[in-house]
């Protein structure tokens, strides 16, 4: 009796696919070939992702969260990449909707790497980060300096920390949102190629 080979690969939290080889159908050098063709891809995933991200399971990629905002500061000076921070709380919904839905696919598809800096910012009664100037302040107070009233909130900034365009409140129509980070990223990056003095 032939025996039956299941397969789950998922990269995002609403996508399982599971894939089902009969040996009666495969001889098995076509089998390995097929599972090579699946994996292999993956395996250049790190290079592709770029500063946005660290492998939480050698697969999926994970969103950073600012803890020295000197490191981001650091990279969007040496490569000319605004900022995108999202501001957002561990019961937030919508939080997690824009960072699952959105952010992450973006990190996935590699097509941000030479866009933006993606991260994120939790807010808790009790967390410190450092701020753009090196300074120890709350996560509550540094959203305050953004005028961060509801969640989630993006912003984007440069270096210095200074915001390039208006914030980004809550998650309008998920259809149209893409687009809406789009148009933020592109006239971030306009701002930062000559609007504003150095």
């Amino acid at each position: 009796m032939a025996d039956d080979f299941s397969l789950f690969y998922s990269f995002s939290h609403y996508t399982l696919t599971m894939i089902s080889i009969e040996n009666k159908h495969y001889l098995p050098m076509q089998a390995l070939c097929f599972l090579l063709f699946l994996f292999v891809p993956a395996l250049g995933f790190n290079s592709a992702l770029g500063n946005n991200t660290v492998q939480a399971d050698n697969s999926r990629p994970e969103l950073l969260s600012i803890s020295d905002a000197r490191q981001e500061a650091k990279l969007s000076e040496q490569q000319h990449l605004p900022i995108l921070i999202m501001f957002g709380t561990e019961s937030c919904p919508f939080c997690h909707l824009l960072k699952e839905d959105f952010l992450i696919p973006m990190i996935i598809s590699g097509d941000y790497t030479d866009r933006v800096i993606l991260r994120q910012l939790y807010i808790t009664d009790d967390r410190e980060i450092i701020d753009f100037s090196g300074q120890k302040i709350s996560a509550e107070a540094f959203a305050q300096r953004y005028k961060v009233r509801l969640f989630p909130t993006t912003v984007l900034v440069d270096h210095r920390g200074q915001p390039l365009v208006k914030n980004i409140v809550g998650v309008t129509t998920p259809s149209l949102f893409g687009g809406t980070l789009d148009d933020a990223i592109d006239e971030a990056r306009a701002v930062l190629r000559g609007a504003r003095p150095q």
